[in-house]
Order: C-alpha cells, then structure tokens, then sequence
C-alpha cells in the first residue's frame, strides 16, 4: 500500500483525536468512581458505550 504524506497525517490526527476521546472518557469514569454513587457510575458506563 502507497500513501501519501497528506494521508499518513490524517491518519495520525485520527488516531490521536480517538485516544484523546479514550483518555477523557476513562478520566471521567475515575472520577465519577470517586467521588459518585454506584447508580452515578452506571449512568455514565452507559452514555460513554453509546
């Protein structure tokens, strides 16, 4: 497979816009869990799975 510069770097912002999302959600798990209740904890499993 040939890429080209142009589409390698999309590739990249792609996947660094993913786990920026990934590390946000898991932060906002982390905190919930410390500070919510376990009904508040559920809720936000499942916004975050949608």
């Amino acid at each position: 497979m040939d890429y080209t510069v142009t589409q390698v770097s999309a590739f990249l912002a792609a996947i660094d816009r993913q786990e920026a999302r990934s590390l946000a959600n898991l932060l906002t798990i982390f905190t919930a869990s410390s500070q919510g209740t376990n009904d508040t904890i559920n809720k936000i499993m499942k916004q975050l799975s949608c």
